[in-house]
């Protein structure tokens, strides 16, 4: 099957129920239920969770369905703001009638449809992204809380600001092996151990030194980036950080690294989303594994269970007391 391959490169738009015409006219054409098919596809390189996987295709399913059954739209050309705020904000059957969706709900619709229109932008069917000023309620009352699956996805499409890019996307796969912004910075090529999928933390003045398991995809980017640095003279260069500049500067500089990411991926104006945020999803992803908060305490480097447990969201002591009430 023929492939438009502009920006998108292999996977790209599929262009065999196009028209004759030009590329430009062809791009027009594509619907919004190929779109979805492309995205999809796009997304399986981002080592997703099959879960999340899962909710973002239905979300996409019923994005497309509202689209084309709902309003008639045969063209991602012209999809308005006024359709994505409709489907982001749109009820839910309820035996009672129809009731206003979750937060929760919310910001899954906007993270699968931030994602579709980058995916848009990036194969030139659309100009701009109408998620891009589109504001929720924060999803917690928390100040830091742990970003989503489905979060992390995005800000690893928004890392890759182009198709060369390695610091952005080292930076926040040392983010997601738990690594802080005051321990980035820090961290050398010979730290990293691709063989055994791990890099060694050299721990900070709230954290213990400890191995840290990047992801799939961040074993890959890890990858690249040595690749990158293996071009330059310097012996042994740190993964992310470029400068000589004091303890301050270097973590605000890994700071500014990962904000980058969230700001493009749309997330850094929420109340509740900060750098930690994305050790908070780690940690998460730990405690759904292992079942145990000492674990993650052990592998995020954190000193106590409480903070462990503040880490990640979870009302530990609410727990426990619910089992003793109820034996």
């Amino acid at each position: 099957m023929g492939k438009l391959m502009g920006v998108g490169g292999e996977g790209s738009v599929p262009t065999a129920a196009f028209a004759p015409g030009s590329l430009a006219e062809q791009k027009r054409h594509i619907t919004p239920s190929e779109l979805s098919e492309v995205v999809l596809q796009r997304l399986k390189e981002t080592a997703l969770a099959d879960q999340s996987m899962a909710r973002v295709a239905e979300t996409m399913v019923r994005f497309t369905a509202y689209l084309e059954r709902g309003h008639g739209i045969q063209s991602v050309h012209d999809i308005g703001k006024d359709h994505v705020l409709g489907f982001v904000f749109a009820p839910l059957p309820d035996p009672s009638g129809r009731r206003r969706p979750a937060i929760a709900t919310m910001h899954l619709r906007r993270t699968a449809l931030r994602l579709y229109f980058r995916i848009a932008r990036q194969e030139g069917l659309v100009e701009l992204d109408p998620t891009a000023d589109l504001y929720l309620p924060p999803r917690s009352g928390v100040s830091v809380r742990p970003l989503t699956s489905d979060e992390i996805s995005l800000c690893r499409s928004y890392s890759l600001k182009t198709l060369t890019a390695t610091r952005h996307p080292a930076a926040l796969a040392l983010a997601e092996a738990t690594a802080r912004t005051a321990e980035i910075p820090h961290i050398r090529v010979t730290d990293l151990d691709l063989e055994t999928g791990r890099v060694w933390l050299h721990g900070s003045p709230k954290t213990e030194p400890r191995w840290g398991y990047p992801s799939r995809w961040g074993l890959l980017q890890l990858a690249r980036r040595v690749e990158t640095l293996k071009a330059g003279s310097k012996h042994d260069p740190c993964l992310v950080y470029r400068g000589t500049g004091s303890g301050e500067s270097r973590q605000a500089a890994s700071c500014v690294a990962i904000t980058e990411t969230l700001e493009r991926a749309g997330l850094a104006r929420e109340p509740d989303v900060r750098p930690l945020s994305i050790v908070a999803w780690a940690g998460r992803c730990i405690f759904t594994e292992t079942g145990r908060i000492d674990e993650v305490a052990k592998r995020t480097g954190v000193r106590s269970l409480d903070r462990a447990a503040r880490l990640i969201g979870w009302e530990w002591e609410d727990e426990q007391s619910s089992k003793e009430s109820s034996s």
